[in-house]
């Protein structure tokens, strides 16, 4: 690596004790890969695929009722199975206890935990605990019967995560992002919750916004990352979701001025900026240096900066004036 990996983390450590996104991570480990070996018993026959080209994760041992909500969710890029060998597929089980992580104010901000076993991701949150392989593979999915937290919104976060670390380990990113795609090139607009990402996503008149919230980014042939379409919306309801892949042309924290304007940052800075907003994934970097070097690898050719914006969309204006 050309940049020192030591001062990378502290100062995407400095970014992450700034966010604002997420309830503070719980002291409990996920399950032990053998405590999961005694849920057995799926919830029904069912089953749901998302396709996210290339990456796919399948979903089986569904009941009805569940997988019409996630087929709902996660259209147009939802069906009822999954065709492809190299997908992740996951075995979706209930488990004979309310929860794994006690219920706490304010539900609105999840708990996650995540433990790293090298290519294996063990997960748990407050309904939900499971296991996934980072590259395809298998996983398993095991739920609660606690009504305090939604079925398919616990399903989801654990979804989430699952493409967090598909998308690092293929060399691309979930980001914590706003994103747009405009003259058939994409852009992403990122920063800690009250940054602006959904107050630039409303005030855009000119592009198709992808996402104000989640953004998933992945490697074409050449390494070099496209946005891609994703069911993880955020807030944003205008207009169709976006389906396909565009690639990436720059990348923005955003901060919120009186004047739009894109400013250079010193690149370990603007790298830390954007691994600070990988969720799920950004935690382990400290054990596993080889995902934080493929991840850099990534984001090597597409040019970071700060962009200074006001509500309304002149901030197209600027990033033109700024050569994108």
């Amino acid at each position: 690596m050309r940049r020192s990996l030591a001062r990378c983390m502290r100062e995407i450590a400095e970014v992450l004790s700034s966010r604002d996104h997420a309830m503070p991570i719980p002291s409990e480990q996920p399950p032990a890969m053998e405590d999961f070996a005694r849920f057995r018993s799926e919830a029904g026959p069912a089953s749901v695929a998302l396709r996210l080209d290339p990456l796919e994760i399948g979903i089986a041992g569904l009941d009805a009722g569940l997988a019409a909500d996630l087929l709902e969710r996660y259209a147009p890029y939802s069906s009822r199975s999954s065709a492809d060998p190299a997908a992740l597929r996951v075995r979706f089980v209930v488990a004979d206890r309310e929860h794994f992580i006690p219920p706490g104010e304010p539900m609105a901000l999840a708990q996650v935990r995540i433990a790293c076993d090298g290519d294996r991701v063990r997960y748990m949150s407050h309904r939900l605990a499971g296991w996934f392989d980072t590259v395809g593979g298998s996983g398993l999915a095991v739920m609660g019967r606690t009504g305090y937290e939604p079925r398919s919104r616990a399903v989801d976060n654990f979804i989430r995560a699952a493409v967090a670390w598909q998308a690092a380990c293929r060399g691309g990113a979930l980001v914590h992002a706003a994103s747009a795609v405009w003259n058939g090139k994409a852009f992403l607009f990122y920063g800690q919750s009250g940054a602006g990402k959904s107050t630039l996503a409303a005030s855009n008149r000119r592009a198709r916004i992808v996402s104000d919230d989640l953004s998933l980014l992945l490697p074409r042939a050449d390494g070099r990352l496209e946005l891609t379409g994703s069911p993880f919306r955020g807030t944003y309801e205008e207009g169709p979701r976006v389906v396909g892949r565009f690639p990436l042309v720059a990348g923005f924290r955003l901060i919120q001025a009186q004047r739009a304007a894109v400013r250079d940052v010193p690149r370990v800075r603007a790298l830390s900026e954007v691994v600070g907003n990988l969720p799920f994934v950004a935690e382990a970097f400290a054990t596993r240096p080889d995902l934080f070097a493929r991840v850099e690898r990534a984001f090597d050719a597409i040019p970071l900066a700060h962009l200074h914006f006001r509500k309304d969309d002149s901030y197209w204006d600027a990033i033109a004036a700024a050569g994108y």
